[in-house]
């Protein structure tokens, strides 16, 4: 052949691969690209699966923003709580303009969301997180207010305001914890709820509905005993309650007896629960000298992790696992 013939057909060739080759990858662009798609369905339908909508946030909470979690994990010292927050209260008490408390997911799936599980459960649905309040709780705490507190409630015999407060927000926790995991489903349809069923293979079958039927802190819904249990949870439950109006959300009331008999002690103390001129430091990342007096706030222990380590924990855990079996 000649040797314009022979380059011709060599160009021709060399057209046609490049073709073929162009065809081949645009194939293998539309499979992935359809593998990202159908990807991108699953998790979306996975985290509306598991995750309550937004807008079943806890009565008073408004939305929170990635800022919000950075400020809890610098608040608490705990990156984990991050992944279950859902809302802070829609007022700010907080001079500085930081979160001093947060909403739960009662029952958040994991970060990744690689399987149809849970990370954890959450009995409580809200979290005190400002370190200078939660000292400040700690300590009244550690002086026995909790038991002051249950005295009063056990001598008035359920007859008084702060039985009627701690029934009512106990209702009121009951009832949003399964508006979070259920929505809008009905009772019939539970048993076909996923997220209910992974609360089931967690905590089993009874410990499921007591988790659902608890209260404040995940007070017991079968105790006739009244039983603050836990102060930061109720000063929390206050501070999404403070608002203009007389009624708040979904029936609560502004009405708080057993938050401003905490807030009130707290003041006794010397307690500004607005914040102090330097206690921004630790929620904003900036560091505090611990030795310069007013401000000098510290991240609080994990009273949680304390706790675990006593024997009336292990005790608590024996007695939970013997009720599910």
């Amino acid at each position: 052949c000649t040797d314009a013939y022979c380059t011709k057909s060599i160009t021709k060739s060399r057209l046609m691969y490049s073709l073929s080759l162009f065809s081949v990858l645009m194939t293998l662009f539309g499979a992935v690209s359809s593998m990202h798609h159908a990807t991108a369905a699953f998790t979306s339908g996975l985290r509306k699966e598991l995750r309550p909508s937004k807008r079943n946030i806890f009565p008073g909470a408004i939305p929170i923003t990635e800022a919000d979690k950075e400020t809890c994990a610098r608040q608490t010292g705990q990156v984990a709580p991050g992944n279950a927050l859902m809302g802070k209260p829609s007022q700010c008490s907080c001079k500085h303009g930081y979160p001093q408390a947060f909403s739960l997911d009662p029952a958040p799936p994991t970060q990744q969301f690689k399987r149809r599980s849970m990370d954890r459960v959450n009995s409580g649905l809200l979290k005190l997180t400002c370190p200078l309040i939660v000292n400040a709780v700690d300590a009244l705490e550690d002086e026995g207010f909790i038991n002051k507190m249950n005295s009063i409630l056990a001598a008035k015999e359920g007859e008084d305001e702060l039985s009627q407060c701690m029934n009512d927000a106990h209702a009121i926790h009951s009832s949003t914890r399964k508006k979070l995991i259920f929505g809008p489903a009905t009772e019939e349809s539970n048993d076909d709820n996923q997220t209910f069923q992974m609360l089931k293979s967690k905590l089993g079958d009874k410990g499921a509905e007591y988790f659902l039927d608890s209260g404040v802190a995940g007070a017991n819904p079968l105790t006739k005993k009244k039983d603050v249990k836990c102060l930061h949870a109720w000063l929390a439950d206050y501070l999404f309650r403070i608002t203009d109006e007389e009624v708040c959300y979904d029936g609560m009331t502004s009405d708080h007896p057993i938050g401003e008999a905490i807030l009130q002690s707290l003041k006794e103390r010397g307690i500004d629960f607005t914040g102090t001129d330097t206690c921004y430091h630790v929620c904003s990342g900036g560091g505090v000298d611990v030795e310069s007096g007013d401000g000098a706030v510290t991240v609080p222990i994990a009273r949680n992790k304390q706790r675990k380590k006593k024997d009336k924990e292990l005790e608590r855990r024996r007695r939970r696992q013997d009720r599910n079996e």
